[in-house]
């Protein structure tokens, strides 16, 4: 048995904060953030995005494994066909970070998550977690970009 989900919420990515803080609160205003930082336009979560992530965090909680390709067949090119994901395209993955803040923070420091992070051609994301039944404390991460 896994756990997972998309993380969504429903306020708009315009919505200002007082801090960070306050922003790590909803991933998409934390991600918006960030962006701000560096001058880019504000992403929004998309649906078929989002299914795409939590796919591949449930493939690597079961599998106990992180990487774009988990199991035969099923690499990311493959994935986003069968999700409906027409167009450029970016993901990235990680393990065991407790929170939204910590894994943007660990994407932030690593030059390939942080380049998918900052492209000005993404305006659409899916962010999703799972843990294995064995670890529920164990949290597999994957995000999703796109147009």
């Amino acid at each position: 048995m896994l756990a997972g989900g998309a993380l969504v919420f429903a306020a708009a990515p315009s919505l200002l904060f007082a801090s960070e803080a306050e922003a790590a609160e909803d991933p998409t205003a934390l991600f918006n953030v960030i962006r701000k930082q560096h001058g880019l336009p504000p992403v929004d979560t998309d649906a078929r995005l989002e299914q795409a992530a939590l796919y591949q965090a449930k493939r690597m909680a079961s599998r106990g494994k992180i990487g774009h390709s988990v199991g035969w067949g099923n690499g990311f090119v493959a994935r986003l066909r069968q999700a409906g994901i027409r167009g450029p395209a970016a993901e990235n993955v990680a393990a065991g970070q407790r929170s939204t803040t910590e894994v943007f923070d660990a994407w932030m420091k690593s030059p390939g998550h942080r380049k998918n992070m900052l492209d000005r051609e993404f305006r659409h994301y899916g962010l999703a977690w799972a843990t294995p039944a064995d670890k529920p404390r164990y949290i597999y991460w994957a995000m999703v970009l796109g147009l």
